[in-house]
């Protein structure tokens, strides 16, 4: 299962906690790339904050890998979870037409 996870930085986090815990935070997206959870890390274009691609079996396991970072952790981000499905309306390219 493919999840997008968006995190974007609280408008009450505090900087010094943000920079206490980024070595941290980044060793435990590296984690997850190395054990193969996340695909891909990217940082937002504007605003403060992250788009992780993220594979699993299930929801369960995505949500407990984010909760599990430091900064999630220490309610510093906003999380929103984009679980992904697989894209079938190429098929309609290939279908017999219809009269």
């Amino acid at each position: 299962m493919k999840t997008l996870v968006t995190l974007t930085r609280r408008p009450d986090a505090a900087a010094d906690a943000l920079a206490r815990l980024s070595r941290a935070e980044v060793l435990a997206v590296w984690q997850g790339v190395a054990n193969g959870i996340v695909r891909a890390a990217h940082g937002l274009q504007q605003g403060a904050g992250a788009v992780l691609e993220l594979e699993t079996g299930t929801l369960d396991e995505v949500q407990r890998f984010v909760e599990s970072l430091p900064y999630v952790a220490e309610d510093l981000l906003d999380v929103q979870y984009c679980p992904l499905k697989p894209f079938v309306a190429f098929e309609s390219l290939f279908a017999p037409a219809q009269a």
